[in-house]
């Protein structure tokens, strides 16, 4: 099934069939490996009805959506996805990278001591920080990402605990939004509850990319 949804999607990406398609590709294209497009992610566990492929946009951090009814696996609608970055954050002052990742157990970690030489550009930091992104990949929706994120932190609630109590921790989202694109946030009663239970706080960026869709005559 996977192959015959991506063959579709390429179909549509190639022959445009859909509305949507054809206006976003008169500002903006697909990515494309071996002379055919990039698939970025296939989904199927979000939506109870819908499958989606999503495919890279060309220099930009939000992605293409084609999505399919899982009965038939014929295509429902197109649109775009932002780009989502949801991670844990631990900063300090004066507790070291090293020291903040002995009182956890999670895997994965990246980050930096304070007075590290910077990675980018010069000076050193004048502040410790403690990261986990255990989802690289940013063609998610943002409440599905953001739970996936909390369910592996429940499984190390006493490792998070006492990040708390020494560190100021959070979690960061970042979303790349399409300018004409869905820029609405949801976060459901499950969601609230784990965040609850973590005690857990957000800090949410937005950004807008991409160029305007071009009216309809």
């Amino acid at each position: 099934m996977k192959n015959q949804l991506i063959r579709k999607a390429i179909s549509e990406i190639e022959n445009p069939t859909f509305g949507t398609t054809k206006q976003l590709f008169e500002v903006h294209n697909v990515e494309t490996e071996k002379g055919k497009p990039k698939v970025e992610r296939i989904d199927f566990e979000t939506f109870n009805e819908t499958n989606v492929v999503y495919f890279p946009i060309k220099d930009e951090p939000f992605f293409l959506s084609i999505y399919f009814s899982k009965e038939n696996n014929e295509i429902t609608n197109v649109g775009t996805e932002n780009g989502t970055q949801v991670y844990l954050t631990a900063t300090s002052d004066n507790i070291t990278f090293e020291q903040l990742s002995e009182l956890t157990k999670l895997n994965g970690l990246t980050g930096w001591s304070v007075n590290d030489n910077m990675k980018i550009g010069k000076g050193k930091y004048s502040f410790s920080s403690l990261s986990f992104e255990p989802i690289k990949s940013r063609a998610y929706v943002l409440d599905t990402k953001l739970k996936l994120l909390l369910t592996d932190l429940e499984k190390d609630l006493d490792g998070i605990r006492k990040l708390i109590e020494i560190a100021n921790v959070r979690i960061s989202i970042h979303q790349q939004q399409y300018i004409d694109g869905n820029k609405g946030l949801n976060f459901d009663s499950e969601t609230i509850n784990q965040l609850s239970k973590l005690n857990l706080g957000i800090d949410i960026d937005q950004y807008v990319y991409g160029k305007e869709l071009k009216p309809v005559l």
